[in-house]
């Protein structure tokens, strides 16, 4: 016997019927053989399967499917959850990217003060694309100097003195005229510490020596110590430029020293400083300079073109950094009779090696000493045993030199790591054209 639902569609004229009444009794008895109490209800145990997957509790469930729904959630559920925070340990290391993180998430204000520790950075989490894209205005604590570029912006600055304005410079070559003002030593002006500008400036000015028979011989060049000139900047991008008449017999002595004597190693100094000379190849003898005597030259470039010989920097002391381009007809020195030389770089070239006379040659340094971590090279035309190009020749006191370029007979000759002719130490063309670097050096 089963539980009989009642109708409810009687209507007033429906009659009682014994039918109703067995219904109603039937379903008395029911209820009470089936009765569930409070008490049952509570303590009713519900036998049930976790479901296999996370799902939604929809509008109608069984109670035993109830429950296998809300077990699945809570198996699922990790021990971060039950966290009331989370530690950095418990962040994986790949949860948080770069792409993942808004513009303007992150600022300053959000992060806590020592919440970023060395010891947290990984080694290669920092790297210089990564910092490439970091703006100097997003660093703080930086000087002005870090942001601006300008050297006013100093502390502490070197005071070069001159008590003018632009790195204490006395005299500024800004045009071709204040060049040719520098050339003559025009009276008024005070030429001790000079400044190249940015730009190329040229001057047709010539100066003059009196020769033996009481001639005037004719040059082009800056004489430093007619202008008592003791310092000499040159802004990136500025350039002096000597050129003379191609038939003529005029040298070109580029910036010297007339007398050596006033290049004085505690006074003297230049620093980058280029000069470019054009000379003539019409006569023998005719020399195309760039440096002579100068003293304390850092990342200084020479190039020396269309003479009949060449001396790009000549007779000059404590290189640094320097570079010299020779190109002449028959005879081109590099760097000649130079002392004191680091990382300088050196080519030389002698077109018409044959010209005149035996013994053209091209050399990158000649008879220099104390040359150190250089590379030189010469190319002579034609190349043979009369007509020779080295990169190194008559040299004393060389250390890590090797090859700039490949020379056309060799990088070496009579060149040694001693300040003697000592053949223990001879320099020879090995390793890759000629790197010298003994234990006993």
């Amino acid at each position: 016997m089963g539980w009989k639902e009642p109708k409810s569609n009687y209507t007033a004229e429906s009659q009682v019927t014994p039918e109703i009444f067995n219904t109603l009794a039937e379903n008395e008895k029911y209820l009470q053989e089936k009765k569930i109490t409070t008490e049952q209800v509570q303590d009713a145990e519900i036998n049930s399967v976790q479901s296999g997957t996370r799902e939604s509790i929809g509008d109608k469930e069984t109670v035993k499917g109830f429950f296998g729904k809300i077990r699945k959630w809570f198996a699922d559920l990790k021990a971060l959850a039950f966290k009331s925070t989370v530690a950095t340990n418990d962040i994986d290391n790949t949860a948080v990217t770069s792409a993942k993180i808004g513009t303007g998430a992150v600022t300053a204000v959000k992060i806590a003060a020592n919440a970023v520790e060395t010891a947290k950075i990984k080694n290669a989490a920092v790297t210089d694309a990564k910092i490439a894209s970091v703006s100097a205005s997003k660093v703080t604590g930086l000087h002005n100097v870090a942001t601006s570029g300008d050297y006013n912006d100093l502390i502490n600055k070197p005071n070069i003195s001159g008590g003018g304005t632009d790195f204490g410079a006395t005299f500024i070559v800004d045009s071709n005229d204040k060049l040719s003002q520098w050339i003559r030593a025009d009276s008024g002006n005070d030429y001790s510490v000079v400044l190249i500008k940015k730009g190329t400036w040229q001057s047709g000015e010539l100066l003059y020596d009196m020769t033996l028979s009481g001639s005037k011989k004719y040059y082009a060049g800056v004489n430093l110590s007619k202008t008592k000139t003791k310092v000499v900047i040159g802004e990136v991008g500025s350039k002096i430029y000597f050129k003379v008449d191609p038939k003529s017999l005029q040298p070109i002595y580029g910036l010297f020293y007339g007398d050596s004597s006033d290049a004085v190693e505690t006074e003297c100094f230049m620093y980058g400083v280029t000069v470019h000379s054009c000379g003539s190849a019409a006569f023998t003898d005719v020399s195309t300079n760039c440096f002579g005597s100068c003293i304390n030259l850092f990342n200084c470039t020479a190039i020396s073109e269309n003479g009949y010989e060449a001396y790009v920097f000549s007779s000059c002391q404590n290189l640094h950094n320097c570079h010299a381009t020779g190109s002449s007809e028959k005879l081109t020195y590099a760097f000649f009779s130079c002392t004191a030389l680091q990382q300088c770089v050196a080519h030389a070239e002698a077109r018409n090696a044959d010209r005149k006379f035996l013994g053209g040659c091209a050399v990158g340094f000649r008879n220099c000493k104390d040359v150190i971590s250089c590379k030189g090279s010469g190319v002579s035309i034609p190349s043979t045993t009369d007509y020779t190009g080295y990169g190194f020749s008559g040299c004393k006191g060389v250390y890590r030199c090797k090859q700039n370029k490949k020379s056309s007979t060799g990088t070496f000759t009579g060149s040694y790591f001693s300040n003697t002719n000592d053949s223990a130490y001879q320099c020879a063309d090995t390793l890759n054209g000629g790197f010298n670097d003994t234990a006993n050096a």
